[in-house]
């Protein structure tokens, strides 16, 4: 009698661990789907991740390409006075003796000046300090 009661009691015991087994495979069989989906959502986190880098970088690009142009409309104004000037100076000079060397030092001056005001384009946005973006140096920028 002691046997069969032994025998029962291992049936019992056994019949609980497969019941227990079986909640385990069901938590695996769940947490594997959450793994799934967690996997999913980082390469969707990823993927937008890609995409905000590859818009700043276009931002970036269009504001160096605004701040060059600007530059560059400065550059032939400066251009237009220093023909305007240079022809003003030649006629007084002519007729005044106008002192030519004091007027193009002070274009000069303006010149750089002008390098100063317009030489670096730069983009002051903190959100973008946490991106891993390409620095870029006064020598690797088209300086037309």
């Amino acid at each position: 009698m002691n046997m069969l009661l032994t025998i029962q009691q291992l049936r019992g015991e056994l019949e609980a661990v497969r019941v227990t087994e079986q909640q385990r495979d069901v938590e695996i069989e769940g947490l594997k789907g959450k793994l799934a989906a967690a996997k999913m959502e980082k390469v969707a986190v990823q993927n937008d991740l890609n995409s905000m880098k590859e818009k700043h970088r276009r931002e970036l690009e269009g504001c160096d390409a605004a701040a060059r142009k600007e530059c560059n409309i400065a550059r032939r104004s400066l251009a237009r006075e220093y023909d305007a000037v240079l022809a003003l100076a030649m006629t007084e000079y002519i007729e005044d003796g106008f002192e030519l060397e004091e007027e193009l030092e002070r274009l000069r001056d303006q010149d750089v000046s002008l390098d100063v005001d317009y030489g670096l384009a730069s983009v002051s946005d903190p959100s973008l300090s946490h991106l891993e973006l390409p620095k870029v140096s006064g020598d690797s920028v088209d300086q037309d």
